[in-house]
């Protein structure tokens, strides 16, 4: 009778354990519905340190290019911008809509600053792993703060009218340093931290 009592006690322990393991792991894999039926959470990412776009929604376009020093004469005058008086080299992407859209994070990374500027108007900036910045300015309804630990594909703001051209009814100011130098965002997409080396 003992060693009946011990091996049923000795295999309810065992059963509520792998409950338990199995709750954990559905815990971060699935969400629950209203409902409370397990859904299966579609990632925003394609891979591992994959850099995304910093926006979802699919009626973004570009308004100006970054400026590139080895581009051709006909790159370099689209990524030209005209403001007060003052011609500009862009130093990153002006992405554009008709519509307001949210701001991503590109990366996991740290909220380093976050700011407003009378001409740039709030300003975001995320510290990666392998010294990458990423930098989001002119944006609104900022739903993060500064010092904070932040996912990729999480919500940073929304998009606003541009104060540098008003003409952009809503946009997004949008540039990446990796280790200290400017980089063009265009070409970074779908590729890992590790690939800039």
């Amino acid at each position: 009778i003992y060693v009946l009592s011990i091996i049923i006690v000795s295999a309810g322990i065992f059963i509520i354990v792998n409950s338990v393991n199995k709750y954990l792991s559905e815990k971060v894999n699935y969400k629950y519905s209203i409902d409370n039926v397990f859904e299966k959470i579609i990632p925003v990412i394609g891979g591992e340190n994959t850099i995304i776009k910093p926006y979802l929604a699919e009626n973004v376009k570009i308004g100006k290019y970054f400026y590139d020093f080895e581009g051709s004469s006909e790159e370099q005058i689209n990524s030209i911008i005209y403001y007060e008086g003052t011609y500009m080299q862009n130093s990153g992407v002006d992405y554009i809509s008709e519509e307001t859209f949210d701001v991503v994070s590109i990366l996991d990374g740290e909220i380093i600053k976050v700011s407003k500027d009378d001409t740039l108007g709030h300003i975001v900036q995320i510290k990666h792993e392998n010294d990458l910045i990423s930098i989001y300015q002119g944006i609104d309804n900022i739903a993060i703060k500064q010092g904070s630990k932040i996912n990729q594909g999480d919500i940073i703001g929304t998009s606003s009218q541009s104060l540098i051209n008003p003409s952009y009814k809503n946009a997004l100011h949008f540039e990446i340093y990796y280790k200290g130098k400017l980089m063009d965002p265009e070409n970074l997409y779908s590729l890992k931290v590790e690939d800039l080396e």
